[in-house]
């Protein structure tokens, strides 16, 4: 039996139909997928402004945050020091050779998901060289013996920054000092001070040398890494006031540093000086001696001012590197 007129077109309409939906779904289809790809690229670009817009930047801050912290850890390295020094007096009490660990972070800046990597950081131990002199003066007489010198080490951490300049934070004989390839500052002052505590112009200078013993080392990481402190004894080395009931008296002295840091001393130095009422070349000078890198503070006798008392006494420290990723109590 054949199929009429009306079968026909009722064929030809479904086919018609099925054929519309199936380019309907084939338009929803690439709809879809060029939905997916503008998406794609969308997210694309946002990650690819970020990073090159808004992470160096982030990683800038976060570098300079890093560098907050490891000033913090050296500070602490300091105080320890200090404290060690007054336990290892002589009229202490306090048995020698104690020790206390102090943990130095080397690594931070990180940015979590975008910049996870840290910052690597490089911890020196008496690599770089921090010696001073003193010697005592008096115009008319000769002083035996007329010179002390002390090699005092130092401990030393370098940054290594991706964005933040890098930045130098150095222990050097009670001073703490921050540096760059372009000048320091002083932190943290170090053991050495001026005082007039009898009259205004009879003036008394304490110099204290602290002396890092321990090997030559260094280590580089992003992790913790401990750094042990031994004190093992203070001592007074000279004394001017031994020299009054002699021949002898001490009324003036230069003391002259070898260190890295110039600007650093400098400044601390007439800072220190003027706040105490010395006069710039008439009661001291400070010089840089750039040939040879020292720095020199000459305390100059005059009729004025009066070097009461030279004290100079010498802390001995131990100081070396532990093992890295290890508890550290203190």
């Amino acid at each position: 039996m054949l199929p009429n007129a009306s079968t026909k077109r009722k064929g030809t309409e479904e086919g018609k139909v099925g054929l519309f939906f199936r380019f309907s779904k084939s338009e929803s289809a690439a709809a879809t997928a060029v939905i997916a790809i503008l998406l794609l690229g969308l997210v694309f670009t946002i990650v690819s402004v970020v990073r090159l817009e808004y992470v160096p930047e982030w990683k800038n801050d976060a570098e300079q945050d890093y560098m907050y912290d490891i000033l913090n850890d050296m500070w602490v390295v300091k105080t320890n020091i200090d404290v060690l020094s007054r336990l290892m007096e002589p009229n202490n009490s306090a048995s020698n050779n104690i020790s206390v660990t102090a943990p130095i972070d080397l690594g931070g800046g990180e940015i979590p998901f975008l910049e996870p990597l840290k910052s690597n950081g490089k911890l020196e131990v008496n690599t770089e060289r921090y010696a001073m002199t003193v010697v005592m003066r008096n115009l008319s007489q000769k002083i035996t013996p007329d010179n002390i010198t002390f090699e005092c080490g130092g401990i030393t951490c370098y940054s290594e920054n991706k964005q933040y300049p890098d930045q130098v934070i150095r222990y050097e004989n009670g001073a703490l000092i921050l540096a760059n390839s372009k000048s320091s500052v002083m932190r943290q002052p170090p053991s050495i001070t001026i005082e007039n505590k009898t009259t205004e112009n009879n003036y008394t200078v304490t110099i204290q040398a602290v002396q890092l013993s321990g090997e030559r080392d260094f280590t580089s990481s992003n992790t913790i890494v401990p750094l042990q402190l031994t004190g093992y004894k203070t001592e007074p080395v000279l004394d001017s006031n031994d020299y009054k009931n002699t021949s002898t008296s001490i009324n003036a002295f230069n003391l002259t540093i070898a260190t890295r840091y110039p600007d650093a001393w400098i400044e601390y130095f007439n800072e220190t000086a003027q706040n105490k009422g010395l006069e710039y070349e008439k009661d001291y000078t400070v010089q840089h001696l750039k040939g040879s890198g020292h720095v020199r503070f000459s305390f100059l006798p005059n009729s004025t001012k009066k070097l009461e008392r030279l004290y100079i006494i010498k802390t001995t420290i131990g100081a070396e590197l532990g093992e890295e990723n290890i508890s550290i109590l203190i």
